[in-house]
């Protein structure tokens, strides 16, 4: 495994992968990311920057292009998240199906899952999310409003996420975009 730092449109991000498999990802941030992985990282995973003109690793430029307003529904990698408990899997695998331009509430997600009555625990499955963004816990929603976001820049980070969405005109039915 490796961590992977590159520059977006929004700031800095990470991603850890080996191979075709995806195991977390930081979203944008203005902090000094390579930094921060040094400070986290224990020495097993080496660090290694990305410039915007190396086009060798795919994920990256879709995660480039979706910043800059593209629409992306597959982002070629497989997301690893066998690590948590398994309602949080059971919950992420749910949230990794919902669409582009899409919202659900924290309830439907509960419902569709089979346990209607923990839209609580989803939404503490959303919170720990490894890889946001590829698993959009973004477009994971309170039944009146935003809900939280745990991700850097908080709900101002979600909602940014969810009016880049909304902008798009390949958009379908996002609800809770505040003007």
């Amino acid at each position: 495994m490796r961590w992977y730092s590159f520059k977006t449109i929004k700031g800095s991000m990470a991603v850890l992968m080996e191979g075709n498999t995806l195991y977390r990802l930081i979203l944008p941030s203005f902090s000094d990311i390579e930094e921060m992985l040094k400070e986290d990282n224990d020495g097993s995973f080496e660090i290694t920057h990305v410039l915007e003109s190396d086009a060798s690793i795919s994920l990256i430029n879709k995660i480039r292009d979706y910043f800059a307003g593209g629409v992306i529904n597959d982002w070629g990698v497989k997301p690893d998240i066998s690590n948590l408990p398994p309602f949080y899997r059971r919950s992420l695998e749910y949230v990794y199906s919902i669409p582009y331009g899409k919202t659900m509430t924290y309830g439907e997600v509960a419902e569709a899952i089979g346990s209607p009555r923990a839209s609580r625990a989803v939404g503490q499955a959303n919170r720990n999310n490894p890889i946001p963004l590829v698993i959009p816990c973004h477009r994971v929603v309170g039944a009146n409003g935003p809900g939280g976001f745990s991700g850097p820049g908080g709900v101002k980070m979600k909602m940014d996420m969810l009016q880049l969405e909304e902008a798009n005109p390949h958009k379908t039915n996002n609800k809770y975009i505040q003007d």
